[in-house]
């Protein structure tokens, strides 16, 4: 099978306060050793690639701010990729953006490097709602980003939405959302604000300087806009994720789906034929590891087959086509239902929050909104 490749460029210039990716402020010498040390570790895993199909059918870049990244560099590791291993024919190569970085001659380096899905960090088009993300982009920036896209003609890009925000009403998301569709962007991630531990957003919750959305409020915004988004022929496959039809981001499909994928970069993470590793994350360490040790600084994988089987549950429900009964079993030889709780299991199932017949298990319309209650019911 073929596989997916992430690389994790790990640069910002601007710390957004609910990010708690890896991420290092950005400078060229920085960025310059982080290439050097990426190229080793490419040819690292090249040599090991014997253990996995050499046709690379995804590629995603993200970040951190791939934008920020210097084109010949950017270039040089691509051509050493493309001599280790084969780009599939119908490759799909993502790269984030974000808006106030995009400029007609990125975009056009992007696109003659083989990157066919720009991806486009909106999450608001409210400016105070922008503020509290600490995102430096404004409105405008959005535009002319999805403006070039289509100058350029890239048929497929991807945008992100965030819903959940203090402050934000019923009213403003719903004015974010006929923004994003005035635009027509083939796929649009629609994400809930979450508060995680060390950021900033959770710095000022904790202060009492920011209220987040209660649960009920979260819920019926997430509801008004898949509602929104379905009207405008928007097909939603995942709990966050909804594309015309076709667009549906391969790279995602293939995590979702337990498909090998190898991370390059700082906290990158990888699973190949069946195991996990993840890269170390710091720039410092990571530039050290390669270039003074010449190995891959790898951090242990701790988790077993049944966290595994549990995370494949956990994924499978999030998707509109549910878990796959057949591939769960070829791939862990164990038929699905033994590790689901039989008692919740037909609560659901005579409820109709969950829909079973023999190829799949999968959440119903209503059982999506309760995705996250049922899926930890369900689980032994």
């Amino acid at each position: 099978m073929a596989f997916g490749l992430y690389v994790h460029f790990p640069f910002c210039k601007n710390r957004c306060s609910y990010c708690d990716f890896y991420k290092e402020l950005h400078t060229v010498e920085q960025e310059k050793a982080f290439y050097e040390a990426l190229k080793i570790e490419t040819e690292l895993v090249a040599e090991h690639q014997a253990v996995i199909d050499p046709e690379i059918a995804t590629v995603f870049i993200g970040g951190g701010t791939p934008t920020l990244t210097n084109i010949k560099r950017l270039t040089d590791w691509i051509e050493l990729l493309k001599k280790h291993f084969t780009f599939a024919d119908d490759i799909e190569f993502s790269i984030e953006n974000n808006p106030e970085f995009v400029t007609l001659e990125k975009l056009q380096a992007f696109r003659e490097l083989g990157v066919n899905r720009p991806v486009f960090g909106v999450q608001s088009f409210n400016e105070k709602l922008l503020k509290v993300l600490k995102r430096r982009h404004k409105p405008f920036s959005v535009y002319k980003s999805i403006y070039l896209a289509n100058v350029l003609g890239f048929e497929n890009y991807g945008v992100d939405l965030i819903f959940g925000l203090p402050a934000q009403t019923a009213k403003i998301l719903s004015a974010d959302i006929d923004q994003l569709i005035d635009l027509d962007p083939p796929h649009i991630s629609f994400y809930q604000l979450t508060v995680e531990p060390g950021t900033d957003l959770a710095r000022r919750v904790l202060a009492g300087r920011l209220k987040m959305p209660d649960q009920e409020l979260n819920l019926a915004l997430y509801k008004g806009g898949c509602a929104q988004l379905a009207e405008h022929g928007y097909k939603r496959y995942e709990v966050s994720s909804f594309a015309r039809e076709g667009f549906e981001c391969r790279h995602n499909r293939g995590y979702w789906e337990g498909g090998d994928y190898i991370g390059l970069g700082p906290s990158a993470h990888s699973f190949v034929r069946g195991q996990r590793s993840s890269n170390i994350a710091s720039v410092r360490e990571y530039i050290e590891a390669l270039t003074e040790k010449g190995k891959r600084p790898l951090v242990k994988d701790k988790s077993t087959v049944d966290d595994r089987m549990l995370e494949a549950i956990m994924l499978g429900l999030r998707t509109s086509r549910g878990i796959d009964r057949h591939q769960f079993a070829a791939r862990f030889g164990v038929a699905l239902e033994k590790k689901l709780d039989e008692t919740q299991y037909k609560i659901f199932l005579e409820s109709g929050h969950l829909v079973a017949d023999s190829d799949s298990v999968r959440l119903s319309e209503e059982g999506i909104y309760l995705a996250d209650e049922i899926t930890r019911r369900l689980i032994k």
